[in-house]
């Protein structure tokens, strides 16, 4: 689902980088388009609690050269929500986890869950509604 939204969002406009160089997603920008009621929704179901009651932790570089986690804040907007989506996903693709644990199982289930009313969301405002239509270009299994 992650990389099928990437997909749209670039599609769709939401892309950053200069001509010929590499392309982002420009995420800031999406969760600001994202209608207001997406971030109220979320921050009312039960199912996605943990990321408001203990958000996935960054992993940083520390000044030896390792790498630990750290505690992130609360999301307070959609912005800082999606940006726990994206934590979640790089985390389990880059973090050590070669124990997945009941948290990681939560986290995951969470993101999964955001994703999904995220689509939803963009029906409900004109900035997102060509996210929507790309979506439909890149098609995923049933989940």
């Amino acid at each position: 689902m992650f990389s099928r939204l990437e997909f749209a969002l670039l599609s769709s406009g939401y892309s950053g980088g200069e001509v010929g160089d590499n392309v982002w997603v420009t995420w800031d920008s999406f969760g600001r388009d994202v209608h207001p009621s997406f971030f109220l929704d979320m921050r009312a179901d039960n199912a996605v609690a943990v990321l408001f009651e203990q958000p996935a932790r960054k992993l940083i570089k520390t000044e030896n050269g390792d790498c630990v986690f750290a505690d992130s804040p609360v999301p307070e907007d959609a912005v800082e929500l999606l940006l726990q989506v994206r934590r979640i996903r790089n985390n389990l693709f880059h973090g050590s986890k070669v124990n997945f644990l009941e948290r990681d199982r939560l986290l995951v289930h969470a993101a999964v869950r955001v994703l999904r009313h995220l689509l939803d969301a963009l029906d409900k405002e004109e900035k997102t509604w060509k996210v929507r239509a790309a979506w439909a270009y890149a098609e995923v299994g049933p989940q």
